[in-house]
């Protein structure tokens, strides 16, 4: 990925300006650069979609003092007027509150890994992308972690983890290409995206106990330019039956909903849930037909992830066997399909 695709990649993912992996100064300063920055990030006519005005107006901040900082002849250099232009229009906007800004979800776009983010492009050069990035378009707010009662308002790096294992690995995508495919817990829906729109699953189904999650997941099937047809949302109350028709059949009321596989992140956060999580696990195998679950894990604490591990044990009519973890603190898959080296999503320099 060119120095400038990576940095637009970070800035619609709204990657804390620190982070951003920015040119260095010489670099900047030439013109082709800032036109190119300009053009892919800031032109209201061909970027989508832009940031919140907050946050572009301290990228833009950043950006134009790395340049200042690094004129050598102020009579040849300089910053190109559109970007100035930018800048004082950004300034001039009225700043909303910090409450308002804190809890407003915006689009968020996601770019896929791309050949040099691949820790063996060279030998797999199969897996090399095109210039053209694939994305994912989510309604979230990066910086939210509770809201409404729901941590579901952002996508959290268990997600980004099991995406990144999902779309760079072959395993990984041969457990969902031509699939019927379940997400628990899906929040943003990021993960039910990425396999409707880049990894070929027949048909995804994104379950959320949050109504303003669903219409959220709703809002942005057609911005990632997807449909009914390849993929539905609908409320699942762990511990309930699922109450949403069966997925993208046509003929009989009466048709049996089935899946063939099982996906979720960050479901192991209380052990006052863990027995309705185990039992909706429960309730797939046995009544929804999945082969298996995949579980993405950040492990927050000990005993909650143990109490989930113990209460699988303990149910005959469901086996670890039948569940894969990825561990993202741990770095460890319950199984065979993800060395430890994949986890590599936490830099703030690889965007997904």
């Amino acid at each position: 990925m060119d120095t400038i695709a990576l940095l637009s990649a970070q800035y619609f993912q709204q990657v804390d300006p620190p982070f951003l992996s920015l040119p260095d100064g010489p670099a900047l300063v030439s013109p082709t650069i800032q036109s190119a920055i300009y053009e892919r990030m800031f032109n209201e006519d061909t970027a989508w979609p832009l940031p919140p005005a907050p946050y572009q107006t301290r990228v833009l901040k950043t950006i134009i003092a790395r340049i200042e900082d690094s004129i050598s002849d102020p009579e040849e250099d300089e910053i190109l007027d559109n970007l100035m232009e930018k800048w004082t229009s950004l300034l001039s906007k009225p700043k909303p509150p910090a409450l308002e800004q804190a809890q407003k979800l915006t689009y968020i776009k996601y770019s896929t890994p791309t050949t040099s983010s691949l820790p063996d492009a060279e030998t797999h050069p199969e897996r090399c992308e095109s210039s053209d990035p694939k994305t994912i378009v989510t309604s979230e707010n990066r910086s939210l972690i509770l809201s409404a009662g729901t941590t579901g308002f952002r996508t959290w790096e268990a997600a980004l983890h099991l995406g990144t294992f999902l779309s760079t690995t072959n395993s990984g995508g041969s457990l969902i290409a031509n699939k019927r495919v379940l997400e628990l817990g899906a929040g943003t829906g990021f993960l039910s995206f990425l396999c409707a729109k880049h990894l070929g699953a027949e048909s995804v189904t994104a379950t959320d106990r949050e109504p303003a999650l669903i219409e959220q997941i709703n809002d942005c099937i057609g911005k990632n330019g997807l449909d009914s047809k390849k993929i539905q949302a609908g409320i699942w109350e762990w511990g309930a039956p699922l109450q949403i028709s069966p997925p993208f059949e046509e003929g009989e009321d009466n048709a049996r909903t089935e899946f063939d596989i099982a996906i979720g992140a960050d479901l192991i956060y209380d052990t006052d849930i863990v027995p309705l999580l185990v039992s909706t696990i429960k309730d797939l195998f046995n009544n929804y037909f999945i082969k298996e679950f995949i579980i993405a894990a950040t492990v927050r604490n000990e005993d909650t992830f143990n109490t989930f591990l113990d209460v699988c044990g303990k149910s005959c009519s469901l086996p670890l066997s039948a569940i894969s973890l990825v561990n993202r603190r741990l770095g460890l898959l319950v199984k065979k399909y993800l060395p430890p080296t994949r986890l590599q999503f936490s830099s703030p320099t690889l965007v997904l």
